[in-house]
C-alpha cells in the first residue's frame, strides 16, 4: 500500500510540534530551576548582610556598654530592621575567659533568619572574634617607668617616654619606648581616646551623693552611692566602697584589704589631688580610676586594677611619707630596696623626689633635719642628701649636702652656707651614724650621733615657695652631684628640737616629713584594661557624655557557622 504524501507530511508536522514542546517543557523547567535558585541566592545574601548587621549591632553595644543595664550586652533574640518584615537576626556574646587577665576579647554568634507561617525559610549564621582595642589600662600625662613587678595587661598611653622593666601585654602610645612589649610602639598623637571630661561637681542622676570623710576613715559602705570627700581622706583597710570614691583633695590608701567597686556607669574613684598608696596590701578595685595629679605606689603594696588607671600626673614607685602630711617620694632611676630597713642610691644617678607642691615641707624659720646615714668612701662634689629646691631645679630653698670637695656636710640657705664640721671620713668606717642640723632664730647647730658637733649663726632664711624635696641629690638632680650609700629615718621639723629630742627625735605635729624606708620589697601592680567595666557616663539630660577607655574594636575572624 503506498502511504499518502499528505499523512507523511502530517506525521513529520507532529513530530517536529512534539519536539519543540519537549524542548520548551525543558526550557521552561530549566527557567524555573535556575530562578529558584536566584531567589534561594538572593534570600541567602539577604540573611547574610542581616547576620553582619547583627556582628555590627553587637559591636556598637560593646563600645557604648553604657546603654545596657549588666556590665555588657550578652545578646537578643529576634531582632528586627524592618519590623513590617518577616526577617529577624539573634544576637549571643560571650567572654572568651580563656586568658583571666583579658577583658576584651568577646565570642560573638549572629543567625539571620526568615519566617514564613511560624517556620524559618533561610537561615545565616555568621561567628566572630571581637577585639576592643586600643583599650588603655594605664594612661599618664608624663613618662612612666613600669617597674620589674608590674604587669600591664593592656595598652598604656603617655605624653613622654615608657621605659618598661616588667610587663606590658599591650601596645604603647608615647613618644618614645625603652624595653620589650607584646604589641606595638606608636606615637601619642595615634590615640584619639580623650581625657575622661571628670570634675569634682560630678554627679549622676541614678545615683545619691553621701559624705565620706575628710580625714581617715574605714570599714564597709556598702550602698551604691557616690562618696564624696570635701577634701583629703586617708581610707584604712580593711575597707569595701562600692559605688564611686570622690575626693577634692588627696586619697592615701594605706593598710590590708581595701576595696573600690565601681557601680554601673560609674568611675570607681576620682581623685582631684594625688593618688598615695601607703603599704596598701591586697588592695583590689574594679573600675576606672582617675586622678588629676599624681599617682604614688609605695613600697610594699600590692594593687590590682580591672579597668583603667588615668593620671594626669606621673605614675610612679615612691616611698610613703609617714608622718601625717603623707608627701610621697619617687624612686628616681630605678633606685632600690636592699633590705634591712634602708634606702641604697648607687652615686650614679639615683636619687629620691616629692612631686613640685607649694605647701609641703615649708621651712620658714626654725626648724630640724634629721637622718641616718652610712656613705661610701667617695662622693661627688656637692653631693645633697636632703635639698628643697624650687621648680626649676635651679635655687635651693634649703639644702644638706657635702661641700664642694665633697670632704664635709653643709647647710644651705639659697646661695648662704654654713658648715657643720662633720667631715665625710668620719662617716665611711662601715656603721651608721646619725646626723641632724638645728636653727633657732639665726642660731645653727649641728649633731653627730647625738653630740653636739658645731655652733654658729646664719641670718639667711631658708626659702619656700612651689617645689620639690630631693634626697639623694642636690636641687637638679644631676648625676653630677648625687649622692652614694645608704641613708634611712629621714625626718624634717617645722621646728627647733632640743638636744635631748635629737637624741631621740619625737613623732609630733612638728614632724613634717618622715620617710623610713623600712620596706621588704617593692611595689606590685595589676593594671587590667577592661572598657566595659570602666565605662562611665558624665552629666545628665541634654548634656549627657558617655566615655569608655576603649577607643575602637575590629573584628579578628569573621567565619559561616552551620545552623
Amino acid at each position: 500500500m503506498r502511504s499518502s504524501p499528505r499523512g507523511v507530511a502530517l506525521l513529520l508536522v507532529l513530530g517536529m510540534i512534539m519536539a519543540i514542546t519537549i524542548l520548551a517543557l525543558g526550557f521552561i523547567a530549566r527557567c524555573d530551576t535556575e530562578l529558584a535558585v536566584g531567589q534561594n541566592m538572593a534570600v541567602r545574601m539577604q540573611m547574610d548582610q542581616l547576620a553582619a548587621s547583627g556582628l555590627e549591632h553587637a559591636r556598637g553595644l560593646l563600645l557604648n556598654p553604657q546603654e545596657v543595664p549588666s556590665v555588657y550586652w550578652t545578646g537578643e533574640v529576634r531582632q528586627q530592621l524592618d519590623e513590617d518584615s518577616g526577617d529577624f537576626y539573634d544576637v549571643a556574646i560571650v567572654r572568651d575567659d580563656s586568658n583571666p587577665n583579658d577583658f576584651c576579647t568577646y565570642e560573638t554568634t549572629a543567625t539571620a533568619y526568615r519566617e514564613r507561617t511560624g517556620r524559618r525559610t533561610a537561615e545565616s549564621r555568621l561567628a566572630a572574634t571581637l577585639r576592643l582595642d586600643p583599650a588603655i589600662a594605664l594612661w599618664t600625662d608624663e613618662a612612666v617607668v613600669v617597674r620589674e613587678r608590674w604587669a600591664v595587661h593592656g595598652d598604656v598611653r603617655s605624653a613622654g617616654s615608657v621605659t618598661n622593666h616588667g610587663t606590658i601585654g599591650g601596645d604603647v602610645f608615647a613618644t618614645g619606648l625603652v624595653g620589650d612589649i607584646t604589641g606595638a610602639s606608636r606615637l601619642t598623637g595615634d590615640l584619639t581616646l580623650l581625657w575622661p571630661p571628670l570634675t569634682a561637681s560630678y554627679s549622676h542622676p541614678d545615683y545619691v551623693v553621701a559624705n565620706i570623710g575628710p580625714g581617715s576613715v574605714s570599714g564597709n559602705y556598702a550602698l551604691e552611692r557616690i562618696w564624696r570627700s570635701s577634701s583629703d581622706v586617708t581610707v584604712e583597710g580593711p575597707s569595701v566602697i562600692y559605688g564611686m570614691l570622690l575626693v577634692d583633695g588627696d586619697l592615701v590608701i594605706r593598710g590590708d584589704g581595701v576595696r573600690l567597686t565601681a557601680a554601673k556607669n560609674l568611675p570607681a574613684a576620682y581623685v582631684t589631688g594625688n593618688l598615695i598608696l601607703d603599704r596598701a596590701t591586697d588592695l583590689q578595685i574594679v573600675g576606672l580610676v582617675v586622678v588629676d595629679g599624681h599617682v604614688l605606689i609605695g613600697h610594699d603594696t600590692d594593687v590590682r586594677i580591672v579597668g583603667g588607671l588615668f593620671a594626669q600626673g606621673e605614675i610612679a614607685e615612691a616611698t610613703v611619707d609617714s608622718s601625717a602630711h603623707a608627701s610621697g617620694a619617687i624612686l628616681r632611676n630605678i633606685a632600690t630596696w636592699p633590705g634591712g630597713g634602708a634606702l641604697a642610691l648607687d652615686g650614679v644617678n639615683q636619687y629620691v623626689q616629692t612631686p613640685d607642691d607649694d605647701t609641703r615641707l615649708q621651712l620658714t624659720g626654725d626648724y630640724t633635719l634629721s637622718v641616718w646615714i652610712k656613705p661610701a668612701a667617695i662622693q661627688k662634689p656637692w653631693a645633697g642628701i636632703l635639698c628643697k629646691a624650687n621648680i626649676a631645679g635651679d635655687r635651693n630653698h634649703w639644702v644638706l649636702q657635702f661641700n664642694s670637695m665633697a670632704t664635709e656636710l653643709i647647710v644651705g640657705h639659697d646661695t648662704a652656707r654654713w658648715s657643720t664640721d662633720i667631715l665625710l671620713g668620719e662617716l665611711t668606717d662601715g656603721l651608721w651614724h646619725h646626723v641632724a642640723v638645728v636653727r633657732q632664730g639665726n642660731t645653727m647647730k649641728s649633731y653627730l650621733d647625738g653630740t653636739e658637733r658645731a655652733t654658729g649663726t646664719m641670718d639667711t632664711l631658708p626659702r619656700n615657695g612651689g617645689g620639690h624635696l630631693n634626697i639623694g641629690a642636690d636641687r637638679t638632680g644631676s648625676s653630677t652631684y648625687v649622692y652614694k650609700g645608704l641613708l634611712d629615718d629621714v625626718r624634717v621639723y617645722n621646728r627647733a628640737l632640743t638636744a635631748v629630742e635629737v637624741a631621740g627625735p619625737p613623732t609630733d605635729e612638728s614632724l613634717i616629713g618622715h620617710w623610713t624606708f623600712d620596706a621588704t620589697s617593692g611595689s606590685q601592680v595589676r593594671a587590667i584594661a577592661d572598657p566595659l567595666r570602666a565605662a562611665i557616663v558624665i552629666g545628665d539630660g541634654a548634656g549627657v557624655q558617655h566615655w569608655s577607655p576603649a577607643a575602637g574594636a575590629f573584628f579578628r575572624s569573621v567565619r559561616r557557622s552551620q545552623p
